[in-house]
Parts: structure tokens; sequence; C-alpha cells
């Protein structure tokens, strides 16, 4: 396990150097700051910094896209100005000491160091860098063509930080507005609705059915407070329960994929990022059956995952790409067509890296129309419920007004 250090010095020049070093032990850190012309008057190990840094299984242990994207698009540039892919990690963990990204680089450095291949040493990360990252990195080094592969990985990783940030533009706004929604209705149940019930009860008013409907939910509510946080537990942990099924899993990504006007853009988003993965995992030369079985794994959709698992097993069984595409009706009918073109003109990986570049620009404005399209509807509920409850609670003032004339 790589280890981070704090250390003072001075240079072949007498000038002072401090910074921090990421090493396997305190003694290749001093190796490292000899080669680098430091001598070290002071080396001290961060034990919180790498405390914090340390993978845990609970906490999840993949690196985000950024980070991804940071390695392959720095990777990239060192190896294409002349730097051996062993310096270039060297350089990268160095970068980030103390940080996740750095403390993988630097046990990729490490094997490197001890003679292990490139495509084992990023396997041996597999679990951090992801699946795909490493698939397309062995197809890289079995071809010698490594700096375009970093850059296709970081091409890759930028596209779907994108489409994760389209996808979330989209569905931010109504999630705002409904729990804005929940917090007036529940702020008006709570502390509005029991001061009128106090006043009519002092009063002795005559209360219309609408007011005594909304003093009963009130009172419901809050007797029994500890009913919503349990029913939204309840609710979450059952979901959850019935996604570890396969079935399950299945039903409730067709729902989600058919939600009106949602649906559409999260089935659109996954089509964009599966053949972009696709594009880029054939484009490094990763085989055709690898590629599927990848690209439908990082979907992170059952019905996609299972189509992109039915193409993989036609094209097993000898059928073209282009047929096991065509039978994929789960599949949107475009990409299937343009499958079918790129296969035929034999450039797929072109094709399907071109067709996920202009949905994402689609995708753009969907996401501002939906949440455009949601805003008069969102707005009418509010003002419905409030304004329902405020003439329920102020019925009973005008029985009052007539009566005291």
């Amino acid at each position: 396990m790589s280890q981070t250090y704090t250390f003072q010095g001075s240079d072949q020049r007498g000038h002072d150097r401090r910074g921090r070093i990421v090493a396997l032990d305190r003694s290749s850190a001093q190796l490292k700051l000899h080669r680098r012309g430091i001598k070290v008057a002071k080396l001290q190990r961060r034990q919180v910094a790498d405390l914090v840094s340390r993978d845990y299984s609970l906490l999840g242990t993949k690196l985000p896209l950024r980070d991804v994207a940071w390695i392959s698009r720095n990777m990239a540039g060192l190896l294409n100005s002349g730097l051996p892919i062993t310096h270039a990690c060297e350089l990268l963990a160095d970068q980030r000491p103390g940080k996740r990204t750095g403390r993988v680089m630097s046990l990729i450095h490490a094997d490197l160091e001890d003679g292990l291949d490139v495509e084992e040493a990023f396997e041996r990360q597999q679990r951090r860098l992801g699946r795909v990252t490493v698939a397309m990195v062995r197809a890289g080094a079995a071809t010698g063509a490594m700096a375009p592969t970093f850059q296709g990985v970081a091409k890759l990783s930028e596209m779907q930080m994108r489409l994760r940030t389209n996808l979330r533009r989209a569905t931010i706004y109504p999630v705002v507005v409904l729990s804005l929604l929940m917090a007036i209705f529940l702020v008006m149940i709570y502390f509005i609705v029991p001061r009128f019930e106090a006043l009519y009860a002092e009063l002795g008013a005559t209360l219309p059915a609408a007011t005594r409907f909304v003093m009963s939910a009130s009172a419901a509510i809050t007797q029994q407070a500890w009913a919503i946080p349990a029913v939204i537990i309840l609710t979450i942990s059952l979901i959850a329960l019935v996604r570890q099924l396969p079935t399950g899993r299945l039903v409730t990504d067709r729902i989600l994929l058919g939600i009106p006007r949602l649906g559409p853009i999260i089935r659109r988003s996954i089509s964009a990022r599966a053949s972009g993965m696709m594009g880029a995992l054939l484009k490094s030369g990763v085989p055709m059956l690898d590629a599927l079985e990848l690209t439908g794994q990082s979907t992170g959709n059952a019905v996609f995952e299972r189509a992109f698992g039915l193409v993989r097993q036609e094209v097993a069984l000898g059928e073209s790409v282009s047929v096991s595409f065509s039978g994929a009706d789960d599949l949107p009918l475009v990409l299937r067509d343009l499958t079918a073109v790129g296969d035929a003109a034999g450039d797929l990986s072109g094709v399907l890296q071109r067709y996920a570049v202009d949905v994402e620009e689609d995708l753009k404005g969907d996401g501002e129309g939906f949440a455009k399209a949601l805003e008069p509807f969102l707005i009418v509920g509010i003002g419905a419920l409030v304004g329902a409850i405020i003439v329920a609670m102020y019925l009973p003032m005008f029985s009052l007004i007539n009566i005291i004339r």
C-alpha cells in the first residue's frame, strides 16, 4: 500500500524545497527524492491523509469519472511528449499525493517497476478504474497505441459526465419544486392549521366539511409524525429489495423508461452513453463480444443490459452485427439502423461515436424543455394545495361574520 510523505530539504542549488510525495515506504520516498536531486532534511509520513484516502468497500472504491478523465488525459499528454509510461505514472502520483488518484497511480507505478506488463498493472486497479478503462488499456497495450487509447478513455469519461449533467438538469428542477411543495404542506399542517383549530374551538364555530377534513388530516399527521419517515424508509427499502431480483430490476427499469416526458430523455441518454462507449471500445481494439458485454453492463439499466446481452449471444452464434441489432426491439430504432449502416460501411465505431455526439447535443435542449413543460403544472399544483388549505381554514370565518351581523 502506497504512503504519503511530507518532505523538507534543498536542491542542488541550495534552494529550499518542500512538498508531498507518494511512495511505497520511507526508503522508496528517499530514493525518489534523491533521483530528483533533493537532499532530504525532514521526511514525515501523513498517516491521517493515508487513512482518509484509503479505499473502504462500504464507501465504494471506484474512482469518479472526473478522476478517470484526469488520469487518462494527463497520461495521453505525457506519452505523446515521449515520456515512458512508468515515469508518467510516477509523475501523476506525485501531482496528487494523499488522494485516491495519487495512490492508484502510485500502485500502478510500483507494479510497473516490479516488471509487470502495462495491462497487468492496470488490471490490478480494475475495481478503482472500472472494467471499461482496463479493457481499453489492455487493447491499447496489445496494439502499442497507448496515447490514443488514453485519449479515447478521457473523451469517453468526459462525455459520460456531460450526459449525467444533462440528465441531472432535467430532473433537479422538478425534485426541488416537489420538495418545496412538501415543505409548504408540512408547515401549514404542523403550525398553521392547529392555530385555527384552537381559535374555532374557543369560539364554538360550526365547521364546514372541508375545514373538518383538513383539521382531521392535520391531527392524524401531527399525532403520528413517525409514520411519514417510516413509510418513506419502508418504500425505499422495498424498492431496493425488489431491485435485487433480476425480474424486479428489469420491471422497475422498464417502468422508469415508460415515464411520460422523462422516460424518453433517460432512454436517449442511455443510448448515447452506450453508443459512445461501444464506439470507443471498438476503436481502441477491444473485441466485439467483449465490447458488447462491457457496454451492456455499463448502461446501468436492466432493459438495455438485457438487449445488449441478446445481441452478444446472436453475434457469438455467428450472426452479423447488423442482423443481431435488428432483433433487439428494446434498443432505439435509430441506433439499430445506424449500427447496420456502420457495419456495412466498415466504420461501426465512427458511426456510433458520431451518433453519441449528436444525441448529446439534442439532450441539452430536451432537458431544458422537460423542466419548462413541467413548470406550469408544478406552479398550479403548489397554488392549488396552498389555496385549498387556506380556503378551508377561512370558511368558518364567513359564518362567524354573519352571526356577528
